[in-house]
């Protein structure tokens, strides 16, 4: 059965899941991998979209609609008194001398570029990343920072596939621990239904059994939707299929006969 194949029937058959148990753990774990990598995937996607759309904007802006400002020990300094924020293209830019901004401020318009009192902020989903102008060591003047972004534009391609490759690899790391705690919550739920299973065959379709809360994610990250409480109702439905799961495999025939 190929990997694609076994991501198809491990959304909806505990049965199914159960027979997996005695597969090796080689092929387990690249199916984690693919996993991992479709559930990357749409932030991945949205995030590149994003970052790129908000360069363009933030680069138009910079050269036809900010007024002057010099970055210079660690603060900014600029020719307006009052902040001045453009919305374009559905991002915000922001440059902001007085302090009125901060970073909580960025995230609340969801996708934003600042030019904050003392920090750069970049703000994409809501999620924002912060530059400390002191780290620079140096006065930096709005033509200098449009050279830094002409150059930041031609190097994207190579910024933007490290650091999905970045993303990548965390969401491949949780989802590995999110499996081994799942198959220790397994160690219980086999006892008390008292199946004979040992903890590598645990593991294993504890990986398939995160499979079905996982499509459903993937699914609403690509729509865009935020699911309420959607950490407890993932291990819930982890839960759920697992014991599903494991209920599926013949009981302990000894432990039976003793009792």
């Amino acid at each position: 059965m190929n990997i694609f194949k076994q991501l198809y029937v491990s959304i909806y058959s505990p049965k199914t899941i159960s027979k997996f148990r005695f597969q090796g753990i080689g092929k387990t774990i690249l199916f984690v991998f693919i996993l991992s990598l479709l559930s990357t995937l749409p932030t991945a996607l949205y995030f590149s979209s994003s970052l790129s759309e908000g360069l363009k904007s933030f680069d138009e802006t910079l050269r036809n609609d900010l007024p002057s400002f010099t970055i210079e020990n660690g603060l900014l300094s600029t020719d307006s008194e009052k902040p001045a924020e453009i919305k374009k293209d559905g991002f915000f830019i922001i440059l902001d001398g007085s302090g009125a901004y901060g970073v909580e401020e960025m995230e609340a318009k969801e996708n934003a570029i600042g030019i904050l009192s003392d920090k750069f902020v970049f703000a994409a989903n809501g999620q924002a990343q912060t530059y400390e102008y002191s780290l620079l060591n140096m006065t930096i003047s709005k033509e200098d920072i449009m050279e830094i972004t002409s150059q930041f534009n031609q190097l994207l391609p190579i910024v933007l596939t490290i650091m999905i490759l970045v993303m990548y690899l965390f969401g491949a790391f949780v989802k590995f621990i999110e499996i081994t705690i799942l198959a220790l919550f397994g160690l219980a739920f086999k006892n008390s239904l008292q199946r004979k299973v040992n903890f590598k065959q645990l593991w294993v379709i504890a990986a398939y059994s995160t499979t079905l809360a996982t499509i459903f994610f993937i699914i609403m990250d690509s729509l865009q939707v935020v699911v309420p409480s959607g950490f407890l109702l993932n291990w819930f439905v982890h839960l759920i299929v697992l014991y599903l799961v494991l209920k599926e495999i013949p009981p302990n025939k000894k432990k039976i006969e003793t009792t």
